[in-house]
């Protein structure tokens, strides 16, 4: 969901020399999305699941990193208030269809100069855990 705003800002931060080659997130999308769908059938990865991609400087009109930020997410976790904040009444609809699974999601970009803490991890590394802590207890979903 939201592809068409991920191609957009693939085109906005890609220099225009590097669109065609495999340098661009949006070409290198779809393998990447395999090997998560296959993780996550396997069980090695949990949902929700939280990815990015990443856009070299070098290769950015911006010089300097891009992190193009998605979510797997899945039927489950539209029990979760935490998840449905985010979304539009549309995408809550289509998650809501009983012949999707799951869906991924994309957020949008963290490292561009609208941006300015770019050592923000945002649950990416570290210990930290997916799903965010809830002050009531933990998340119905799982």
């Amino acid at each position: 969901m939201n592809t068409d705003i991920f191609t957009a800002d693939c085109r906005k931060y890609m220099l225009d020399c590097f669109l065609n080659y495999s340098v661009n997130p949006n070409l290198r999308f779809h393998s990447r999305i395999d090997k998560i769908i296959d993780d996550v059938i396997r069980e090695k990865i949990n949902i929700p699941h939280k990815f990015r991609m990443r856009l070299e400087s070098r290769h950015c009109i911006e010089s300097r990193i891009i992190y193009f930020r998605f979510r797997v997410l899945d039927k489950s976790c539209l029990q979760c208030n935490v998840f449905l904040k985010g979304l539009s009444n549309e995408m809550k609809e289509a998650l809501s269809d009983e012949r999707i699974d799951f869906a991924v999601l994309y957020e949008g970009i963290q490292g561009s100069q609208q941006d300015t803490d770019t050592d923000d991890k945002d649950g990416f590394c570290g210990s930290q855990p997916q799903v965010p802590f809830l002050a009531d207890g933990a998340c119905p979903v799982r």
